[in-house]
């Protein structure tokens, strides 16, 4: 049976939830974590994945700890899937649903700020690494029965990595901190809403100037020749202002440089 089949059915027990954050390009690396932290979705995990031999799984290194968080049993261990482990971390995920009314949704992402015994270690990785912001995450979404035969100490025949769903987010800003947790908003990689596409407006004025740049890096004019916004020549750098059109580049002869689409205007 395939996990659409799986997924087809009036009741679905035993969902495991994992998550993939790729910060390679701010140099943090991937982290794997999931939220499967309460004793009694372990108890379920084995059972249903046909597990009763060892419950507790004291021989393998992906055991953990056991232990009480207030009148709950909390088990703190690793999941291994696909060949990669995936750390326990507290954490609350809303707002995951894809929706038709045209709208992308805004999930939130809240993680204890601990990993691995380290309190405060993901307001560290936000202090160090732009809060993460941009930064992709997977989420994963399969069944206990699929999950690695490493899990479990008697091993597991139904082990599949293939049966598997993923989407993809990205964290669009951190929204909350504090001592104990974190909170990020997420966004659709298809969520262009308040953006331009393309970004560049196709006009035939320059595109620094309008964003007020002129000198600036994409500009790169550095040139003693002054001109007024009417393009007139003057010897007062204070009155130095870009009109913005191809003409005022020609003028100061950094048509290289001019950041408009001249032939998007008939006029020109």
């Amino acid at each position: 049976m395939s996990l659409n089949s799986d997924f087809q059915k009036l009741y679905v027990d035993g969902l495991i939830t994992l998550f993939e954050l790729d910060a390679s390009h701010l140099g943090a690396g991937i982290l794997r974590f999931h939220g499967h932290i309460s004793f009694q979705d372990w108890q379920r995990i084995y059972e249903l994945a046909g597990s009763q031999v060892d419950f507790a799984g004291a021989s393998t290194e992906y055991a953990g700890k056991v232990f009480a968080n207030g009148t709950e049993k909390v088990w703190m261990r690793n999941i291994i899937f696909d060949g990669q482990t995936y750390e326990p971390m507290a954490l609350q995920v809303d707002g995951l649903e894809m929706n038709s009314t045209g709208k992308a949704s805004m999930p939130t992402l809240t993680m204890g700020n601990n990993i691995a015994g380290v309190q405060g270690a993901v307001s560290a990785y936000c202090l160090r690494f732009e809060d993460f912001v941009g930064v992709k995450i997977k989420v994963i979404r399969t069944l206990a029965k699929y999950l690695d035969a490493e899990n479990f100490s008697a091993g597991n025949t139904s082990a599949d990595p293939s049966q598997q769903k993923t989407q993809i987010w990205y964290i669009e800003q951190k929204t909350s901190e504090n001592a104990q947790q974190v909170t990020f908003e997420l966004s659709n990689p298809i969520d262009f809403e308040g953006l331009q596409i393309p970004v560049r407006n196709i006009t035939g004025y320059c595109d620094w100037c309008m964003r007020g740049n002129y000198r600036g890096e994409e500009c790169q004019y550095m040139g003693l020749q002054y001109f007024t916004d009417k393009n007139v020549a003057t010897d007062d750098p204070s009155q130095d202002k870009c009109r913005g059109d191809l003409e005022a580049c020609q003028l100061r002869n950094n048509e290289a440089n001019f950041g408009g689409f001249p032939a998007s205007n008939l006029f020109q």
